[in-house]
């Protein structure tokens, strides 16, 4: 009798603690797709839902404990290198330095790719377990943070407030988070059926979520959106035949002669205005585009000369010191204690080698496993960081260091959460 009882007791525990196990993941998951889902239309809350993601994560491997599996370990070391890269460079360079700041915005990002590959550990090492609900959570979850993110973002071009920027207020970010957003949504449904009605909805997403970029006035993303769109479906769907391609031609060339003259041809004629006045000016004039070009130009020059990196007090300086002796690129100044406008270039000229080595792992790996395991979803999306980086930095913007990384989780948990299913039927 006595082990009648205590075999019904184990049996007990053991299904309390798969409960417990299974309201974390669940609690972890749902926090990082709302955390996605906010960054768009509500800042705070999104930034709240992703720590509370990273907490959940926390609980959830202390309490599985040896349970957990090594499942795409190699992502979650990405994401944790990449995060190792920022913090280990700025207490190199500011511990028991007087301009020690806790609040650096690339000690802050590192910080949170570092929260980013714990939860990228956790969510990887339970995928196996209720693979069909976590698979229905991760499309509803993207497919809401899309109507969620249009809707805002009409209700904005509805309302005349000028360039569509979200909940973020910053334009150009925000142009980068909703096309890799979107870019995810049109590959996640091409993947799962290649029906005449999913390729319709793709191309509708398509064309809403280009016409929503145009209106964020952002030009790298304007012209990027479409050529990635249709560079990674014509690799990834080259079975689908020429129809499909044919009519992604047409509604390209359609909204792009709808949206010509009202937003993309101001922007082409200040782009052209812009670059004259830097070749005229030799970048000593203040403009958009012309900043960037100064930037870019002392950028590469410092790197050359300081291949190890530097302080931003000491990359301030020496932009100051190029500008004195060689009396152009005066543009760039203001924008040097901020960043450069250019993921590489930034990242060369105050980690040095070694950081750039870090950042091109990170995006020709993610590229390589996204091509060979034939995820259209993780292409599309860090082909957009990258087009991205070209005029930005990504990885140290709050919003875009946490959308980006957690959308690249969920990209490699879709797939890998669909074969588990498919292989299960």
């Amino acid at each position: 009798m006595t082990k009648a009882i205590s075999s019904t007791d184990k049996k007990n525990d053991l299904i309390n603690a798969n409960r417990w196990r299974d309201a974390f993941y669940f609690l972890a998951l749902s926090t990082v797709l709302l955390a996605v889902m906010f960054t768009f239309i509500h800042e705070k809350t999104a930034k709240v839902t992703f720590y509370w993601a990273f907490y959940f994560s926390i609980i959830g491997i202390i309490f599985n404990g040896r349970k957990l599996s090594r499942n795409r370990l190699w992502f979650t070391v990405l994401l944790a290198l990449l995060g190792c890269s920022k913090v280990i460079w700025f207490y190199w360079h500011y511990m028991g330095n007087a301009d020690f700041n806790p609040f650096n915005d690339y000690l802050n990002a590192g910080k949170r790719l570092l929260f980013s590959s714990v939860i990228s550990y956790y969510l990887f090492s339970q995928r196996s377990r209720h693979s069909h609900i976590a698979l229905r959570m991760i499309e509803w979850g993207f497919a809401f943070a899309f109507i969620g993110a249009t809707l805002y973002g009409l209700y904005q071009y509805f309302s005349d407030a000028g360039r569509v920027e979200f909940a973020l207020d910053r334009a150009t970010i925000s142009a980068y988070g909703y096309a890799m957003l979107a870019a995810a949504l049109i590959f996640m449904l091409a993947m799962k059926s290649h029906t005449k009605e999913y390729l319709l909805l793709c191309l509708g997403i398509f064309i809403t979520a280009w016409f929503i970029i145009i209106q964020t006035g952002t030009r790298n993303m304007i012209a990027a959106f479409p050529v990635i769109i249709l560079f990674v479906g014509l690799l990834q769907f080259r079975h689908l035949g020429w129809k499909a391609a044919t009519g992604m031609f047409i509604a390209v060339a359609v909204l792009a002669t709808a949206c010509y003259k009202p937003m993309i041809k101001p922007r082409l004629d200040k782009s052209m205005a812009e670059y004259s006045r830097y070749s005229d000016g030799q970048g000593n004039k203040n403009g958009s585009l012309t900043s960037r070009l100064a930037m870019w130009n002392i950028g590469t020059a410092c790197f050359l000369a300081n291949p190890l990196g530097m302080n931003m007090e000491q990359r301030a300086d020496w932009f100051k010191h190029y500008v004195e002796v060689n009396h152009r690129d005066a543009s760039a100044l203001q924008y040097v204690n901020i960043h450069l406008h250019n993921e590489l270039i930034d990242t060369a000229t105050l980690q040095g080698i070694q950081g750039v080595f870090v950042i091109v792992l990170f995006y020709l790996a993610i590229m390589f496993y996204a091509l060979r395991k034939n995820n259209a979803l993780l292409l599309s999306v860090i082909s957009a960081v990258v087009v991205s980086g070209l005029t930005d930095v990504v990885f140290i913007s709050r919003e875009l260091t946490v959308c980006v990384s957690l959308l690249l989780i969920l990209c490699v948990m879709w797939q890998s959460l669909t074969v588990t299913v498919r292989t299960s039927i």
